[in-house]
């Protein structure tokens, strides 16, 4: 080998060796920005997930601490808490989170961070507004149909999508400035726990200008999935601090009511009464009340306001004050009504009425008269038929006197149809008057407790005393009703005279 040929091997090996090493280098270096870019992606995966899990946490806690204080939270702010943490997650420049509208086919921004573009441009107009009408409109955000393909695929798939691709609507520009241009968008679709759409969130414009990462995607569909699940938590405290709320006011008007029924039951006269009312509800609408109107006279009233609830409570005040205010001015049962009718004619809103029955107790004559307004029949039981001056009657009668519940005609049609039936009422004699809710109680098969019960039970326990009647009365169409509850408050008057 000649000394030429040994230069050219020793340039060839450097050269080659020279190659090597840039080869390594290369390596090396591909090598190191592969590593960065995982442990990049690894570390803000590991963000996004701690990001979800404090989300999570603090929505958890902001539900539970407005539950324990009685307080529900506002959606907007589950809204804003969902909208901030994609905003941070995902490096975005805007976030935007839309609701289904009411007739489901628009979706329109309820929260919106930094200048959310306008996706499918902005209207003409806006190329010669004003930087702060522009940026007005920016702030407002703009309402999307679901049928725009923007939004179609994502809502279809149920799942994330990337958007880079964004239509003009006609009519419409796009402005070329950064906030008004959408470069990359994330849709994704929320559902409730029954698979309906509620809303969607929008992510805009990632912050390094380039195209949204899988994991952003993905962190976008798991707060899409919080922001479902929080709403449907919130709507059902939302629902039990309302179930509370009412349940405390029927307890309220429950008490009031309560308070409102008469406590001291006049017994003057050689009278022997006992009144018991079982609502079908906390709040019901049977009234009762017994009034010693002077003179050996007692007024005795059992009504029925139609429906239930407060509104017949407030109803069934407002009755019992008028018949106290009126009773003393009255000559009798009839007219009783009849005053009670027209004192009570603007009381009642439509389809509100009450059926009542009022008994006017006269001990100087030895009499009883009874006036009835579409009410249950009383039930009148005669201890000693011959000591009747009445021809015909017999120990146990139901008094048919004829007449309309009040609030349905006019007083003057009210008064044109209401009658009253007079009877003698001695030592021994009952008067049971009652409301439907006893003789319309029904057991399992659907059978009614019926008005012939209430007399075989009357004629055969009426030598009790009234309480013991009464609880007797009741005890039975208990039995007779089984499980099955009473649909209709139940009012039992009885009067038993010793």
């Amino acid at each position: 080998m000649n000394e030429s040929d040994s230069v050219f091997s020793i340039l060839a090996f450097c050269v080659a060796a020279a190659l090597f090493v840039v080869w390594l280098y290369f390596v090396y270096r591909r090598s190191r920005w592969e590593y960065i870019r995982l442990e990049s992606s690894l570390q803000h995966e590991r963000y996004s997930h701690r990001l979800l899990v404090d989300v999570m946490r603090a929505i958890e806690k902001s539900l539970s601490d407005h539950n324990s204080a009685g307080v529900i939270i506002d959606k907007q702010t589950i809204y804003d808490s969902i909208m901030f943490a994609a905003c941070r997650g995902t490096r975005a420049m805007s976030v935007c989170i839309f609701k289904i509208s009411d007739d489901g086919k628009k979706l329109v921004p309820v929260a919106m961070t930094g200048l959310f573009p306008f996706l499918e441009g902005v209207p003409e107009a806006m190329r010669s507004a004003s930087p702060s009408l522009r940026a007005r409109l920016y702030f407002a955000g703009d309402e999307y149909s679901v049928e725009s393909p923007l939004f179609k695929e994502a809502l279809e798939q149920g799942h994330a999508t990337l958007v880079q691709n964004f239509p003009v609507r006609p009519g419409r520009v796009h402005l070329g400035e950064l906030p008004s241009v959408p470069k990359s968008v994330i849709i994704v679709p929320a559902f409730d726990s029954k698979g309906k759409t509620i809303g969607v969130i929008a992510i805009a414009n990632p912050r390094h200008r380039g195209l949204f990462t899988e994991y952003e995607i993905k962190l976008a569909d798991a707060l899409a999935q919080q922001v479902s699940s929080a709403i449907e938590i919130r709507d059902i405290f939302e629902v039990r601090a309302e179930k509370h709320r009412l349940d405390s006011d029927l307890g309220v008007a429950a008490g009031v009511q309560q308070l409102l029924l008469p406590h001291r039951i006049p017994q003057a006269h050689s009278l022997d009464i006992a009144a018991d009312y079982l609502p079908a509800d906390r709040v019901g609408g049977d009234l009762y009340d017994i009034y010693d109107l002077g003179g050996d006279r007692v007024a005795a009233i059992v009504a029925d306001v139609s429906g239930h609830g407060v509104s017949a409570a407030l109803m069934m005040t407002i009755c019992r004050t008028n018949f106290q205010r009126i009773a003393n001015m009255c000559t009798g049962a009839a007219d009783l009504l009849k005053q009670l009718a027209r004192v009570m004619n603007k009381s009642f809103v439509r389809g509100k009425f009450l059926t009542i029955v009022c008994a006017v107790i006269d001990f100087q004559r030895g009499t009883m008269s009874i006036a009835r307004g579409g009410h249950e029949r009383p039930l009148l039981y005669t201890a000693d038929v011959r000591s009747h001056r009445v021809v015909g009657c017999k120990s146990l009668e139901f008094l048919d006197s004829k007449g309309m519940p009040i609030g349905i005609v006019k007083p003057e049609d009210f008064n044109s149809t209401i009658t009253e039936i007079s009877r003698p009422y001695n030592k021994g004699d009952v008067l049971v008057l009652y409301t439907d809710g006893l003789t319309e109680a029904r057991n399992a098969a659907g059978e009614e407790f019926g008005s012939d019960r209430l007399a075989a039970i009357v004629a055969r326990e009426a030598h009790r005393p009234a309480k013991e009647l009464n609880a007797y009365i009741i005890n039975e169409a208990k039995q007779f009703a089984g499980k099955e509850k009473f649909f209709d408050d139940l009012t039992l008057v009885s009067i038993r005279s010793i």
